[in-house]
């Protein structure tokens, strides 16, 4: 065969290749910490008991008081883009499909940080790393240290967290450990990443909370 023939060739198979490569999708998936993710519910389900919203109430002495939320910090085998869900005790999967849209330990900080804003009538909240006039301001902190962060599609989610309240002059306020377990409503990742949504929703209350009582 022809020299030129041959490349003529290799250069329409390299194309097609090319060609066909472009024209697969790519079927990953991405998901969002929230409270959209947290509202998301299979119809006809009813939400739990433990993650019921509780209403925006007056709190005195907020009104101008400046909240930070972070750093939070997860362990290793949740440190990544994938999400990981729990096949057993001591067993974890990583999906390549389904996916944070951001690093975990920012949604969780932001998530947080939401849930605190909408029961304590400031707008003075910021998450880590916070510089310059907030960095000064600040006059009350909230750090997280995640210990476990998961669960399964279908099965139930949990969240092991000790968490610290500081003053502005870094002073412990507060230390807590909180466990909490949220059933998902449905199979499927998206249900999983709402009932997650949901056992933060609570933890920022139970913040709140703790928020208000060193106020006193």
């Amino acid at each position: 065969m022809d020299h030129r023939a041959v490349v003529r060739r290799l250069l329409g198979l390299a194309a097609s290749i090319y060609l066909a490569g472009c024209a697969v999708s790519d079927s990953t998936r991405y998901y969002a910490l929230g409270p959209t993710a947290a509202s998301s519910s299979i119809a006809g389900s009813a939400p739990s008991s433990a993650s019921a919203p509780s209403p925006r109430s007056p709190v005195a002495r907020t009104d101008t008081v400046t909240i930070g939320v972070g750093p939070v910090t997860v362990p290793g085998y949740l440190d990544r883009l994938q999400i990981v869900t729990r096949t057993a005790a001591d067993q974890v999967e990583l999906s390549m499909f389904h996916r944070w849209a951001e690093p975990l330990e920012d949604g969780i900080a932001r998530t947080l940080a939401e849930g605190i804003a909408a029961r304590v009538p400031t707008e003075r909240i910021v998450t880590f790393p916070w510089r310059g006039v907030f960095a000064r301001a600040i006059q009350y902190q909230v750090v997280v240290a995640v210990l476990r962060f998961d669960g399964r599609p279908g099965g139930d989610v949990t969240l092991d967290a000790r968490w610290r309240i500081l003053d502005g002059d870094g002073k412990e306020l507060m230390l807590k450990r909180t466990t909490l377990t949220e059933a998902a409503a449905g199979p499927g990742y998206e249900p999983m990443v709402a009932a997650m949504a949901r056992v933060l929703a609570t933890l920022g209350q139970e913040m709140t909370a703790e928020i208000r009582a060193v106020q006193r």
